[in-house]
Order: C-alpha cells, then structure tokens, then sequence
C-alpha cells in the first residue's frame, strides 16, 4: 500500500506540473488562434471587419476565463490529494509539508482572489474597449494579471522542488531513494 501511495505522489506531482505547463499553452496561444491576422479563419468568423479584433480578444478572454476557471477548481482537487497523499504515506520530513503548504496557500490565492477580479475586470475591460476607453482598467487588470502570472510561475518551481526532493523519484525511476 506504501508503495502505490508513494507512486501515487510522485505521479500527482508530475501530472500538476505537466498541466500547469499546458494550461500556459492554451491561455499564450487562444489569443493567437482568434486573431484575424494570424489565423485566415477568425477573419471569417468575426465579421465585419472593424470588428474582428476586439471580437477576437473578447472570445479569447471567455476561452481563457473557462479554462482558468475549471483549472483553479482542479487544482484545489489537487492540493487536497496532495496533503492526503502525503499523510498516508506516514512520516515525513517538513519540507514537503512545507512545500504542499505553499502550493495550497498559492492556489487559494488564485481560486479565491485573483481569478475572481481577473475575470471580473476582463468582462469590464471587454465592455470598455468596446466603447474605447479604461485605461486605468487596463492598468489594474494588467497588474491582476501579473500577479497571477508571477505566482504561478512560482507554483511552478515549487511543483518541480516537490518532484525532485520527493523520496519517490528514485523508487519511480527504478533507483535509489533520494532524499
């Protein structure tokens, strides 16, 4: 039982980080794929032609709004398998508590304040442009959005110290324990 809890972990740890590096994929490339300039078809989708780039970011915006939003929700889902991993898994040292606290407290972030005023300001700013103003808007979803960015790049790193101090990378590669 020790040993699927601990490959359960490690798989845990390394599908998160995996996810985390494709949900910056899909988010980086939605507004490329409904820009009329670099893709042909969004200029058919998005008529008239006035219209098609403000059209095409405020699609991309409710794309990225969905997949944030189901994202932050599975990553809460995650953060309690993390922690229920790690208690059956029976003694461990402080750091990777430490390191599941910190995922926690990061998600909680993102799930219960970021998200909510990215999205909010989002919808705001696509009313906005619409009608050619809020700069300061911008300004402030800019910094939301930083934010977020800068933290989930941190959750990131936490993520890949957790794979690689994890006592079962060793035993997942077929090798030695580290520790």
């Amino acid at each position: 039982m020790a040993a699927l809890v601990r490959s359960l972990h490690f798989a845990l740890l390394v599908s998160w980080l995996a996810l985390t590096l494709g949900v910056w994929w899909a988010a980086t490339n939605s507004f490329d794929t409904f820009d009329a300039q670099k893709n042909p078809v969004a200029s058919k989708l998005f008529e008239p032609a006035s219209k098609t780039k403000l059209k095409g970011r405020m699609a991309a915006r409710e794309v990225n709004a969905r997949i944030f939003r189901a994202w932050n929700r599975l990553q809460i889902v995650f953060c309690v398998l993390l922690f229920y991993l790690i208690w059956r898994a029976g003694p461990v040292s402080g750091l990777p508590l430490t390191l599941a606290g910190c995922l926690l407290l990061i998600v909680g972030v993102h799930v219960f304040w970021f998200s909510p005023k990215i999205e909010a300001l989002g919808r705001i700013l696509t009313s906005a442009e619409a009608s050619a103003g809020a700069p300061a808007l911008q300004s402030e979803f800019g910094r939301y959005h930083g934010a977020y960015v800068v933290t989930d790049v941190l959750k990131a790193c936490i993520l890949a110290a957790a794979i690689w101090i994890s006592p079962w990378r060793g035993k997942a590669r077929g090798g030695p324990s580290q520790g």
